[in-house]
């Protein structure tokens, strides 16, 4: 393990420096409980629109199924929604914020907006905070206000990303930047967990590996989905919510592609398509749902139990 790596490690108080990222309908309490009883760091999404109340049932699942072991909450940040939004509002952000803080969560991961005004606030309360960004830009204004460590995601990740690839942005941001750096996108090996570090950076966040486990709460058509997908099987689209996004070639999104033009900006394509995440995730609806997924799909072969996932991506890191 890279020194970078162990004192990531052994501040968090983790076995392997593998976070399972936050993806909305997918990384619920049991997910993020299986990671982190296997000693990665499991998060919870809670995908711009959960309650208070069913996240305190997620994080109090986490604590029951894996006892002591640090895991983070995901809150998405997106600007320019109101109170009234389907994705994103405000008022919900706020509550999911409010219930992280009660629940004194030791973890906060967050992308999609700018998280440096709440930075005080939530380590007033003494919780940590990741920050997910697409561009060393972005990594380095997070890192300059005070998060304690940056996730760079490249485009090759499943859900939101910018322009850059993973290589590019992970080996600038690990040079450049003063804290923690983990590497997003195309990672699904313990090769790929490998390489990342040999980058110099502390970590891995990995979402589409964790999608196609038992634990995940996707739907069997999307796993299935991913475990038959080739590299050319996703696209970038604006079409479901107004912001960059990377998903499976479903017919939703195959007919939107040549139709960029024509894509409303978030929020006022959010509230006509994000009922689309939902029929894909959760629903398994392939003629018109929206699955999100990155290009790392075309290698992952079977949908295996979280341990297994976490160990194999681990497999490759040796001890210090």
């Amino acid at each position: 393990m890279s020194t970078a790596a162990d004192e990531l490690c052994r501040a968090l108080g983790l076995e392997t420096p593998v976070f399972q990222a936050g993806m909305g309908y997918v990384s619920h309490g049991r997910l993020a409980a299986a990671v982190c009883a296997a000693g990665g760091l499991g998060v919870i999404a809670t995908g711009g629109e959960m309650s208070p109340a069913e996240l305190r049932r997620h994080i109090e699942h986490v604590r029951d199924e894996a006892p002591g072991a640090p895991f983070g909450v995901n809150v998405l940040l997106p600007s320019g929604a109101t109170d009234d939004a389907v994705y994103g509002s405000p008022a919900v952000i706020r509550a999911q914020l409010d219930t992280c803080f009660a629940e004194r969560v030791p973890l906060i991961v967050s992308g999609l907006g700018d998280p440096r005004p709440l930075l005080p606030e939530i380590h007033a309360h003494g919780i940590r905070f990741v920050a997910v960004v697409g561009s060393l830009r972005a990594a380095r204004n997070v890192a300059s206000a005070g998060a304690d460590a940056v996730v760079v995601q490249g485009n090759e990740a499943g859900g939101h990303v910018g322009p850059t690839g993973t290589s590019s942005l992970a080996q600038c941001a690990a040079r450049e930047l003063d804290v923690p750096v983990l590497v997003a996108g195309g990672i699904a090996t313990a090769e790929s967990v490998k390489a990342a570090l040999g980058f110099g950076a502390a970590g891995v966040s990995i979402g589409t590996r964790f999608l196609a486990s038992e634990e995940s709460r996707a739907h069997a058509r999307h796993k299935q989905a991913v475990v038959q997908a080739s590299e050319n099987g996703t696209a970038v689209t604006r079409a479901c919510r107004g912001k960059p996004s990377r998903a499976l070639r479903s017919p939703f999104v195959e007919a939107w592609l040549d139709r960029d033009a024509a894509v409303q900006p978030y929020p006022e394509q959010a509230a006509q398509h994000f009922w689309r995440a939902r029929a894909g995730c959760i629903e398994g609806d392939w003629e018109e749902g929206f699955f999100p997924a990155g290009q790392c799909s075309a290698a992952i072969d079977a949908v295996l139990p979280a341990k297994q996932i976490v160990e194999g991506l681990s497999s490759l890191v040796v001890a210090a």
